[in-house]
């Protein structure tokens, strides 16, 4: 299945999805990929994780973006050479992309048992004040794809995702909420888009001051 989802939200941000269903072969079909990215491609030893590299070079096409403007810095960190900001996620049989105007993030998660194991891990102690929260997988699957959606806007390593990432309360099947990042006596606000589908769900992250 080609792109499954796509969405402009408020004019400066632009996301899509990609549901893979197709072989590497097909995926790779109408691509232009230059050394480097053919280097980056078979550098990806699993299946899954090729298709995926190919399914976010489809959507940047489908989005217009040349295959040269897609490159990636030191830190493995995705960006355009045109100026707009890019933001990457795949996992499993999914992928998908944000482009904005300002530094953004996207993250997306399925639904899994397993994230419970976990949740100690990347919960603030005041997102885990609600134990009828901790102990329920959507909850847990958004606050984690909020987290990395903006880890991945704030871009600075070693941001501990317990300490210095909180998402504010929000209702069940919200489509929108506010994240914080602490870090050197700052609070950073971020604007939280929620998307949810049957199987998984979507953060899209953006500094607050960009009114979305």
């Amino acid at each position: 299945m080609p792109l499954s989802y796509s969405e402009i939200i408020s004019n400066d941000i632009q996301i899509c999805i990609w549901q893979i269903t197709e072989e590497e072969i097909f995926l790779s079909s109408g691509l232009s990929l230059s050394k480097e990215a053919l280097e980056r491609l078979s550098s990806r030893k699993s299946e899954v994780h090729r298709k995926g590299y190919l399914a976010i070079r489809q959507l940047l096409k489908r989005c217009g973006i040349a295959p040269e403007t897609h490159q990636y810095d030191k830190q493995g960190v995705p960006y355009l050479t045109d100026g707009r900001y890019l933001s990457i996620t795949h996992t499993k049989n999914m992928a998908a992309i944000a482009i904005s105007i300002f530094p953004v993030g996207i993250d997306l998660e399925y639904y899994q048992e397993k994230i419970k194991k976990i949740a100690a891990r990347f919960l603030h102690i005041e997102e885990s004040k609600d134990h009828s929260k901790t102990d329920n997988i959507e909850f847990l699957s958004q606050i984690w794809t909020a987290k990395e959606a903006i880890y991945k806007a704030f871009r600075t390593p070693g941001i501990h995702f317990n300490t210095q990432l909180l998402v504010e309360p929000f209702q069940p099947k919200a489509a929108s909420g506010v994240g914080h990042v602490l870090h050197q006596d700052k609070d950073w606000l971020y604007s939280l888009n929620f998307r949810y589908f049957k199987d998984y769900c979507l953060t899209l992250a953006s500094p607050k001051t960009s009114e979305v």
